[in-house]
């Protein structure tokens, strides 16, 4: 599948951080600035396991075989399968690292203003 066009990315990127705001408005009602610092965190935890994993398998059943049959799946590919997959790869990398670093933003303004207003109390 095609990474999509770039009208539809920033489509796209414009939907999910009208999302991520509204959920941090909701954090910030409900918890305060510690949840939007906690939401942050959930985020980037997130956006990183999905970077490391790398579209591999996944789950409770994560066994050496399961990694090596993956690794020799993708030995056996010829050129063209193989810059595909890492076309791929890289959409969603790219993706990933949106929101790595949206998280991380939300994650310093939360922790900040929580912890700014908690010490000039």
């Amino acid at each position: 599948m095609p990474p999509p066009r770039s009208f539809e990315r920033l489509a796209l990127v414009i939907v999910c951080v009208a999302a991520l705001l509204g959920l941090a408005w909701l954090a910030l009602q409900a918890i305060g600035w510690f949840g939007v610092g906690l939401l942050g965190l959930f985020i980037a935890f997130v956006a990183i396991r999905f970077e490391l994993e790398e579209n591999r398998p996944v789950g409770h059943q994560m066994t050496p075989d399961l990694y090596a049959s993956q690794f020799h799946k993708h030995g056996r590919e010829h050129d063209a399968e193989r810059a595909g997959f890492r076309t791929e790869l890289i959409a969603q990398i790219s993706a990933a690292r949106l929101g790595l670093g949206l998280g991380l933003l939300l994650t310093a303004i939360g922790f900040g203003f929580f912890f700014i207003l908690e010490i000039g109390r």
